[in-house]
């Protein structure tokens, strides 16, 4: 199976890692194009989609997934996740791909996939996040890593949902790359070809 799963720290550039990665491997690239497929799905919209998942309230609702812990999760939640589930699956079947976050190296796990995880100090976190920003964001030091941290935060618990392992912990992945004050498409090169040694072991 050619899978690779990249998990990431907000603003380290992981998802232009990712898209570049796929370009050179020649692979599918999946990201937010999964809200979307899932709002066209279940026929919710998108943003409730992205929004339910990092935010949904947390009811009494056991939900298991293989051998993980059940985990109390909200109805809206257990809809969506089901469902985003029997979505990632189709598509690490369908293809070689790269998948960006969604916890996709933990419910792909059996797919055995490469699992990714980038990370960048915070200073060039920040520096990359005010690059990004939008019209009108606060674009403070102090407003931009309380986003930053806010975001991680958020990863980490959404990753609680299916495992007990911890989110960034060095062991969970093959792979650990640091982008602070690299260019991302400077390195793709090398995390491209330790890919390809990698999923041909």
């Amino acid at each position: 199976m050619e899978l690779i799963t990249i998990s990431r720290e907000f603003g380290s550039g992981g998802r232009e890692l990712g898209k570049r990665l796929a370009d050179a491997l020649g692979y599918a690239y999946f990201d937010r194009e999964i809200e979307t497929e899932l709002a066209k799905r279940l026929d919710l919209d998108a943003e409730y989609i992205a929004h339910t998942l990092r935010h949904g309230a947390l009811l009494n609702i056991p939900l298991h997934f293989g051998k993980t812990l059940a985990v109390p999760v909200a109805r809206p939640q257990v809809e969506i996740l089901v469902e985003k589930r029997r979505m990632l699956r189709e598509i690490a079947a369908a293809a070689p791909c790269v998948i960006v976050g969604r916890a996709a190296d933990v419910i792909l796990a059996d797919y055995e996939p490469l699992k990714l995880f980038i990370y960048a100090d915070m200073a060039h976190k920040v520096e990359r996040c005010r690059q990004h920003a939008h019209e009108g964001e606060d674009l403070s030091d102090r407003a931009l890593e309380k986003s930053i941290r806010r975001m991680d935060n958020e990863r980490a618990q959404y990753l609680r949902l299916f495992t007990d392992k911890t989110w960034g912990q060095k062991e969970r992945y093959h792979l650990c790359i640091n982008t602070g004050g690299v260019e991302i498409q400077s390195v793709v090169p090398a995390v491209a070809g330790y890919a390809r040694a990698w999923l041909q072991k």
